[in-house]
């Protein structure tokens, strides 16, 4: 097993993992909705920075950035 991908200090598996639960919690509780929103823009920007893919990457970190202003 090789050393886990890491986005900003996360782990891009732990970050799944969140955005996975936070999905469920979203569904019962419309509030989380706004958490699950930063997860997803996250998660997004972190795989395309796994698959190496630089334009992708800067526009999801872009749009992660623009988000959280």
């Amino acid at each position: 097993m090789g050393k886990p991908f890491m986005y900003q200090g996360l782990c891009i598996e732990r970050l799944r993992r969140a955005h996975a639960k936070v999905a469920v919690i979203a569904l019962d509780n419309r509030e989380a909705l706004v958490i699950f929103e930063r997860l997803d823009r996250e998660l997004r920007a972190a795989e395309a920075m796994q698959i190496n893919d630089p334009v992708a990457a800067a526009r999801r970190l872009l749009a992660t950035q623009n988000a959280t202003d």
